[in-house]
Parts: structure tokens; sequence; C-alpha cells
């Protein structure tokens, strides 16, 4: 059973003239009980597409396509009900810790989402957030619940963001780079408290370009190259035998796999190259490729966007 379902989703932007296209008919789903790792580089369409979920991208944005959740098109209904159905269902923890706002108190944000959308008095959500920061191993959970931001350390922030997406019920928690900008050691604590999350909200979905990070909390990896999904395999198949040659080459440039950095450069979203963005870059490319948009085809337990597994 899936919590949300993506079909089509395509995403583009009117700059100065220009349509910038983001997501190029995007077609997944996060099941229930998985984690799903959303793999690729800077640029590639990955925050888009979470911002597309929650219904945050700016006013130059056009979005066609469905998001379903349970059978209602998140794209198609009301702002306010679009609104209320997420909020109360779904958890988001953004990029870095200037998410967090500095004039308000840490608990006041771990448990505003429960306190708009289920009814929770203030005197409640203090004491829920001084219990979620002592699920998550802060020994003095009142002092960090009544911090501002400026008063914490990176790895007590790390807890608090982790609380924010875990307050309160909900069907899936969507985390947007979540180890950008952290060190090994704020990495590892983040691995950790992502586990503890996950024995509270069965679904997650997980933006990254970090692969090592991916590898150790995902079910499933889907790959995106230039607003395109490329491939989506479970982690095991994925490291072990990735299909795409994007995949491989990202694989290939990790230390494990010799260091090989990929050959070009990613492409300019205002200007992609024609049929497989890949195709400049791709060693295996043919003249089809440069001409024609590869579908989706199963191969073995995963799905790839190449010519090289369509037969004929």
């Amino acid at each position: 059973m899936n919590v949300i379902e993506i079909k089509d989703l395509k995403v583009t932007f009117e700059m100065s003239g220009m349509r910038i296209t983001a997501l190029h008919g995007v077609d997944i789903e996060l099941r229930r009980g998985e984690v799903l790792g959303i793999l690729g580089e800077s640029g590639s369409g990955k925050t888009v597409l979470l911002h597309s979920i929650f219904r945050i991208l700016p006013e130059n944005a056009r979005v066609s396509g469905e998001i379903l959740y349970r059978g209602t098109n998140l794209l198609s209904i009301d702002q306010r009900r679009a609104r209320d159905i997420i909020g109360k269902n779904f958890a988001l923890i953004p990029q870095g810790f200037g998410s967090l706002n500095p004039f308000l108190k840490c608990w006041l944000q771990i448990s505003e989402r429960p306190m708009e959308h289920y009814g929770m008095r203030k005197e409640e959500g203090l004491l829920e957030a001084k219990r979620l920061l002592r699920d998550m191993g802060v020994d003095r959970p009142e002092d960090v619940a009544r911090s501002y931001r400026h008063q914490l350390s990176g790895g007590m922030l790390q807890r608090v963001l982790v609380a924010m997406g875990v307050s309160g019920p909900s069907e899936a928690i969507f985390l947007d780079e979540p180890t950008k900008g952290l060190d090994g050691r704020k990495k590892r604590l983040l691995i950790e408290l992502i586990k503890l999350a996950r024995l509270r909200t069965a679904s997650m979905m997980v933006v990254s370009h970090d692969l090592n990070f991916l590898r150790e909390i995902s079910d499933r990896i889907c790959v995106i190259y230039c607003g395109d999904v490329v491939e989506i395999a479970d982690t095991v198949s994925f490291f072990k035998s990735p299909k795409h040659p994007y995949s491989s080459a990202i694989l290939k440039s990790l230390p494990s796999g010799g260091l090989k950095p990929i050959e070009g450069e990613a492409p300019s979203m205002a200007s992609p190259p024609s049929g497989c963005k890949f195709n400049p870059r791709c060693p295996y490319r043919v003249e089809k490729c440069t001409e024609e948009r590869p579908p989706l085809v199963p191969v073995d337990s995963s799905t790839v966007r190449c010519f090289n597994y369509v037969r004929g």
C-alpha cells in the first residue's frame, strides 16, 4: 500500500522570459513502511519534488500531474484543504538549522504541528517536546526545550529538527538534504536519530546527494538526473548492480569504486540536452539517445530509463 503516489509530475519555472523545467514527468510512490531515498546531484530537482508535495513552491512555478493521497490529488484541491491534509498527515524536516525560527523557543517549534492540527494545548506541547528530546538522548530536555536556536550546539539543533518531524501523529516524514554541512560525528548522530524516528513513523522520503548516508537508512533508491527519474531500485540491488549508466558512474566516483569522477558537467536546467539528459556524459550513448527520451522499463527488480534495456 502506498502513502502517496506521484504521477507524471511536471514543474516549470517562469524566469525573465525563460521557462525552466525542473521535473519532467516524475512517476514514483512512497510505500507504507519504507524509507525511500531520493538521490541526485545538486540542482537535479530533488528539493523541487519535496516542495511540490508540500505545495510550497514559489509563485512562478507551474505544476501539472498528480500527487495522490488516499485517492485525493493534492494538486487539485484548494490551498486551505491541502494545508489541512498535508500539515496533519505529513511532516517536513527542511535543510539546515536556518529553518528554525530564531525568535521562538524550541518547544513551540517542536509542538507547533500537533497544537495546530490535533488540538494539543500549550502545556501539553511543552511536555511533549521535553519527552521527545529525552527520547533522543538529551540530558536536560527542559533547558533545551526552553532555549532559542542561537543558544544550542549543532548536535542539539539536529535533535530539535528531528523532534519537530516526529512530534504528533504523521503518516510520513520528508527530509531535505539532512546531512548537508554536517561533519562525520553529527552525521552519525543524525542516522541514529532517524532510526529512532522510524520507530514512531513508518514511512520516510529522504532527499540527499550523500550515497553512504542513503545506503545506511534507505529501503529503496530513486535516482533523479536533470529532472528525470532514471532508476528506481531496492538499496541492496542498487549498490550491488546499478543499471543506469549514471548510477554506475556515481558509484564509481566513491572511494570504494575507485574515485573515478563522472566525465563532463551536469547539464543546465535552462537548456538541457535533447533525448536522454545523460547522453552527453554517457559512454554507451547511441544516436537514438540524442533524439528520444527513453521510457522507464522494468529490469530485474529495478526500473530504468535507458535504451540499453529497451528491446528492439
